[in-house]
């Protein structure tokens, strides 16, 4: 009896394993995990697209996490097969920039949710975190000269319609300036996802514009055999279509 016992109870034992094992098979096979940490918060986050919603192909809507102790989690499906940009926001509302994450198991560092940060990546997935952080080093200027103008412009005593003027001076400019230092980055980081995402976003923002055109064709030819770049080039089609009236090429 005792050896029927023990016998029953291995048995039992083996299924418990088998169950476990195939468990953590299931997850690992169908989802990257992105771990991070985050200082003085609890509750619950949210891991959002970044862009466009089309760019994700059905692979991703919205994930949420729960911050206990300063940790959290979050599953990206495997089918996701390039770097895709994402921003944390929390119950509020309140987002940080948008951010790139490799198909890849990874790991962040939060120091709050806050529209003028986003995660530090760290491991060896950090090259294209460290790629942004030089592009945003770039577009430092420009966007500094954007908030002093504006401030300069609300706090004059211009009309209401000089100052609508003058903001759409400033926004010009800042979207010209931005468009150069994507531009020239793309030229020397031409296989960084960080400058294709930067053009897809200035095309949503902007339409259709020469210099994104321009920017495109500096990247590689690993990223334009991308889908998510195939789709970018539909895209801006459509909006050079649309804003300079021509027609589409003929098949």
């Amino acid at each position: 009896m005792k050896i029927q016992s023990m016998n029953k109870n291995i048995f039992l034992l083996l299924i418990v394993l088998a169950v476990l094992i195939s468990c953590n098979k299931k997850e690992s096979s169908e989802f990257y995990i992105i771990k991070g940490e985050i200082e003085n918060f609890e509750g619950d986050i949210f891991l959002s697209p970044g862009i466009d919603t089309l760019y994700y192909s059905n692979n991703f809507r919205e994930d949420t996490a729960t911050v206990v102790d300063g940790k959290f989690k979050f599953k990206l499906s495997t089918k996701i097969e390039t770097p895709l940009p994402f921003a944390i926001r929390s119950s509020n509302s309140i987002f940080t920039m948008f951010f790139l994450l490799e198909p890849q198991n990874q790991e962040l560092i939060l120091d709050s949710i806050d529209f003028g940060k986003y995660p530090t990546i760290v491991g060896e997935y950090q090259l294209l975190y460290d790629e942004q952080d030089l592009l945003i080093e770039r577009m430092r200027s420009s966007k500094e000269k954007l908030a002093s103008s504006m401030n300069e412009i609300y706090s004059s005593n211009y009309s209401n319609d000089s100052i609508l003027k003058l903001v759409d001076i400033a926004k010009n400019k800042f979207k010209k300036s931005s468009l150069f230092s994507i531009s020239e980055f793309s030229k020397d980081y031409p296989d960084s996802y960080v400058s294709f995402w930067y053009l897809a976003l200035s095309q949503m923002i902007y339409g259709y514009d020469i210099e994104i055109e321009n920017a495109y064709n500096n990247l590689s030819q690993k990223i334009k055999n991308s889908d998510v770049a195939k789709l970018f080039e539909q895209k801006l089609l459509m909006s050079k279509v649309s804003q300079t009236g021509s027609t589409f090429p003929a098949n």
